[in-house]
């Protein structure tokens, strides 16, 4: 599973990570110290946490400009938050 995550991570978000480097993770709002590499640096991770929330589906700014920029790197990611967004 780490090979396919680094390939995706490569792909989409031009990361060049190698197998080694994907680690586990508690997830974005997780103060554990298992955090992705990515994440410790992202701006959608640190607003989360600000605002208490869930994920941004939640959020009443949604979505953001900062999602936008995600959005055009990663489209599917709106489609999954637009289904959270259904379900509420």
């Amino acid at each position: 599973m780490r090979v396919e995550i680094a390939d995706q991570c490569t792909k989409l978000y031009g990361m060049n990570l190698q197998p080694k480097d994907i680690t586990d993770c508690d997830g974005c709002k997780a103060n554990t110290g298992r955090l992705f590499s990515g994440c410790f640096n992202c701006e959608i991770r640190k607003c989360a946490i600000l605002k208490n929330m869930i994920n941004c589906a939640y959020c009443s700014d949604y979505a953001c400009d900062k999602l936008e920029k995600h959005f055009a790197i990663d489209p599917d990611a709106r489609n999954r938050l637009e289904e959270i967004r259904k379900k509420n």
